[in-house]
């Protein structure tokens, strides 16, 4: 039998990216069970159509931050670079259509001013109190305390419907500011003011980027660093047991009863299926999947894809983002949302060809339409009720879009629709969870799950851990493990 230096289970971005960076110096084994690596990360193909499973945008990768410095450390920048988009997003609302500048505070407070003028100063504490939070995070990666941190300490408990009631009392601009709660997954009166801070500063004032070739080819450059210094990936090699000796994991075994061996194992999949597979449990194990069930996981989402017979940029149409919003309360589009009633949910459309060139022919276009949704809904349906339901809200969605999109219908010749059943059954995370945990408690996310476990060695790279959600979230995961196992020599 083989003995890896480290195996890894799941080729999600945190696995692939940690591969990538340990394969430099050990003998790495990355299993996947699907036959696409990547997990939300991955792509896919239909006659000529490249398309993203999930990702559209990722924050942290300008020039010198956290997430950029780890994928040029893992070798995949090079040949999978990443490039921005001229307009952040637009967004859409019954009373506005506003397109947002990239990475240009200035000119987005000049937006808002325009609009709400008795708000600028309020506008102005708002954003730089979020750039404080920002910062604070940010350091905590280059091991600064908690409890130094004043600003996280102040709004650990605050939802970011807090933050903002303390500088803005207009209703509706607190709506667009939120725009990007749909990143998040819980609306401002459920979301972290932490979280939202975060993602917001970083999202607005450094940039939303996006793979130059597709989210495929970067996942792939991830699995050919891999190769190249001679690891092995494995797809369609599921595991369904880690194998545990007083307290150490010390194999693993997959559905085919194949097993493995690893000085350490790292794990990049759901975090309740992980322990499940544990051929032992002790009592901090079941301490922590105890905890684990007090713990939610975050929304899904429904999602169509579709492939156009026209370049939409020689129509004009040259945004990458738009959010369509049908009101102002956010608590109700969410409820909305969670109970799969699309004329009432906030939904997104990502024009794909309009981000990168090489995601189908030309004269051709890649699109997706994106609804934040709730398992149960679709868990309660029988086989023949789901399918006419995906069919009849997948054409609601695209009626929806033609905001964005005018006689979007009459351009489709390749669709493909996702329910959150879909998510859960190729990516293996508890509901098709699109975030990790429900991001309503940033602080106590830092203090349930680090990148160790119980186990002796058994380590984490996911959404699940940490600041998890979003690629650049993961990344952070993988980072920190990386650092890790460096630093106990693994």
């Amino acid at each position: 039998m083989i003995k890896y230096d480290f195996i890894i289970i799941g080729s999600g971005i945190g696995g692939s990216v940690l591969g990538a960076l340990l394969s430099k110096s050990k003998k790495v084994l990355l299993l996947e069970k699907d036959s696409n690596l990547g997990g939300y990360c991955a792509s896919f193909k239909r006659n000529g159509f490249d398309f993203d499973v999930a990702i559209e945008a990722v924050n942290g990768i300008k020039n010198g931050q956290v997430v950029y410095n780890i994928f040029k450390q893992s070798g995949v920048l090079k040949k999978s670079p990443f490039t921005k988009p001229a307009v952040l997003y637009r967004s859409i609302y019954p009373d506005y259509d506003l397109r947002f500048p990239q990475a240009n505070v200035k000119a987005y407070k000049k937006i808002l001013y325009n609009l709400f003028k008795n708000e600028k100063k309020g506008i102005d504490q708002l954003i730089d109190e979020m750039g404080l939070i920002y910062n604070e995070i940010d350091a905590l990666d280059k091991k600064r305390k908690l409890l130094k941190s004043p600003n996280i300490m102040k709004y650990y408990k605050a939802t970011f419907e807090d933050l903002l009631n303390k500088f803005i009392k207009n209703e509706k601009l607190k709506a667009i500011i939120s725009q990007y709660w749909v990143y998040c997954g819980v609306p401002p009166s459920m979301l972290s003011a932490i979280t939202f801070a975060y993602i917001w500063h970083d999202y607005t004032c450094n940039g939303s980027y996006y793979p130059k070739y597709g989210m495929g080819i970067f996942i792939n450059e991830c699995a050919n660093v891999i190769r190249k210094n001679g690891g092995i990936i494995l797809k369609e090699s599921e595991v369904c047991k880690i194998h545990v000796s007083d307290k150490k994991a010390i194999g693993i075994e997959l559905a085919d009863k194949t097993c493995y061996k690893a000085d350490a194992f790292i794990s990049n999949i759901d975090l309740r299926k992980t322990f499940d597979m544990l051929s032992e449990k002790n009592e901090d194990v079941a301490k922590l999947l105890e905890k684990s069930e007090e713990k939610e996981a975050s929304i899904s989402a429904f999602r169509v894809y579709l492939g156009l017979d026209v370049d939409l940029k020689k129509l004009g149409i040259n945004d990458s983002a738009v959010f369509i919003n049908p009101g102002y309360d956010l608590t109700k589009m969410y409820y909305a949302s969670v109970n799969n009633n699309i004329e009432l949910a906030p939904i997104s459309v990502i024009i794909y060809s309009n981000l990168s060139s090489t995601l189908c022919s030309k004269g051709k276009s890649v699109v997706s339409i994106t609804m934040l949704s709730g398992y149960d809904f679709w868990k309660s349906l029988d086989k023949r009720t789901y399918k006419s339901t995906k069919e009849k809200m997948a054409d609601k969605l695209i009626k929806r879009a033609e905001v964005a999109i005018p006689k979007l219908q009459q351009y489709i010749i390749e669709k493909v629709i996702a329910t959150p059943l879909t998510m859960e059954r190729y990516t293996g995370n508890s509901h098709g969870a699109i975030y990790g945990w429900s991001k309503n408690n940033l602080y106590d996310d830092i203090r349930f799950m680090k990148v160790t476990t119980p186990i002796k060695n058994l380590f984490l790279s996911s959404h699940w851990t940490k600041i998890g959600g979003g690629i650049a979230g993961v990344a952070r995961a993988a980072e920190k493990t990386y650092r890790l196992l460096n630093a106990k020599g693994k």
